[in-house]
């Protein structure tokens, strides 16, 4: 059995609530995890200050500071760490940015449900630490 300490633990950053637990729920079958949510990239910077997450999944279109701000930061506190970008953006120069600032992968939030949920497990396959 494994302990709290065991599992993996994700961070999930995104304003919307009804987002954070589908996406929540998703991870949570897909692997044994510990998923503590942040509402910003304001929150998750701070959450990231005193917590060591495994994985980060972090939404770009945020209020105060929005995932491409905190990404530069989070890439900086947590080099190691595995940030998957949710998007609904498609514009090249925010995804280059993204690439150029340590995004590890990115998962497009506007497609079928079913959809997302199967992009979410084959990430969760591609980490081998995940």
């Amino acid at each position: 059995m494994e302990t709290q300490a065991n599992l993996l633990k994700v961070l999930l950053v995104d304003d919307e609530a009804y987002f954070r637990l589908f996406v929540g729920k998703v991870i949570r079958l897909a692997v044994n995890c510990a998923v503590d949510e942040a509402r910003d990239g304001a929150e998750a910077i701070a959450y990231c200050e005193t917590h060591d997450p495994d994985l980060i999944v972090l939404d770009i279109n945020m209020p105060r500071v929005d995932g491409v701000q905190a990404l530069g930061k989070l890439r900086q506190m947590k080099p190691d760490t595995p940030i998957i970008m949710l998007t609904s953006i498609s514009e090249e120069a925010i995804v280059e940015e993204c690439v150029a600032k340590g995004a590890s992968y990115f998962i497009r939030k506007d497609v079928r449900a079913e959809e997302l949920q199967a992009e979410l497990q084959e990430m969760l396959k591609i980490f081998p630490q995940v």
